[in-house]
């Protein structure tokens, strides 16, 4: 059942990123395609500059609008489709809470995921085309260029730490992993404490992500001083920085299933559709 709400999920999430992403690369391809030309060079024709100004703002407002429209998405999906009538539905089926919460998470996670590889790609697109133009040099040069340096980076990366580099960068993959969970469920958990408020539940959930952040941003001073303090990166052995990894990543999963319990407990116990 978990793969048809998975499929589901799937085709009521995608359209709206799918259009934002297209946008994207359609405003990224005409920057790409300025770059290739003259079009750059000094010139006092005001329509051409008009035009550049705005190819400039509508390429850095594409970039927020990916980014915010699948946090939108995020939200109204599982507000609407677990809290308003179509909860009555929902709550009906056949199905655990946990799948068709973890059903959620999954496909957001999935497109911020994806968002992000597009915007990587599109700014490391533009950021080729363009230095290559400046630099008066091939875009093949400029990868042969960049990968040089990023292999000198490796190297000093690799006298820095005290444990294999392929480790530490799959340690990034997973803490990165758990962010966007992190993020997810958070938005979540605002949502289902929401509930509680008979009236507005909006307003509700915007006063419980306001005070949730509070609630973080004080748990992560007092226990990131300390860690920090603890773990001098400078000077880590081996076992520093394997215990380093773990800690964090105990920390950061502790989180994600604090939160996913919440929001599986409201959904089950403490539900109130109107």
């Amino acid at each position: 059942m978990l793969k048809k709400l998975l499929k589901q999920e799937w085709k009521s999430f995608f359209p709206a990123p799918t259009i934002t992403m297209i946008i994207l690369a359609a405003v990224t391809l005409i920057l790409m395609s300025t770059f290739m030309t003259s079009f750059w060079e000094e010139s006092s024709n005001i329509f051409a500059d008009l035009f550049a100004s705005l190819t400039i703002m509508a390429y850095i407002f594409c970039l927020a609008a990916l980014s915010l429209c699948v946090t939108i998405c995020t939200a109204i999906r599982f507000y609407k489709n677990l809290f308003t009538d179509e909860g009555y539905l929902m709550f009906t089926l056949p199905v655990k809470t946990s799948d068709l919460l973890l059903s959620k998470a999954l496909v957001s996670v999935f497109w911020k995921l994806i968002s992000i590889i597009f915007t990587v790609l599109s700014i490391l697109g533009i950021a080729s085309v363009g230095i290559a133009y400046l630099s008066d040099t091939s875009i093949i040069q400029f990868f042969q260029e960049f990968s040089e340096v990023f292999q000198e980076l490796l190297a000093e990366l690799r006298e820095t730490l005290a444990i294999p580099i392929s480790l530490f960068i799959l340690w990034l993959l997973i803490i990165g992993i758990c962010s966007l969970f992190f993020s997810t469920l958070f938005i979540y958990t605002c949502i289902c404490l929401g509930q509680f408020w008979s009236k507005h539940k909006i307003g509700g959930a915007i006063i419980a992500y306001f005070g949730l952040r509070f609630v973080f941003n004080i748990f992560k001073r007092i226990f990131t001083i300390p860690v920090i303090n603890f773990f001098d990166t400078d000077n880590l052995s081996t076992g520093g920085w394997i215990l380093l990894m773990f800690v964090s990543l105990v920390i950061m999963g502790g989180l994600c299933a604090a939160l996913y319990c919440a929001c599986n407990y409201i959904m089950s116990k403490k539900l109130n559709l109107d």
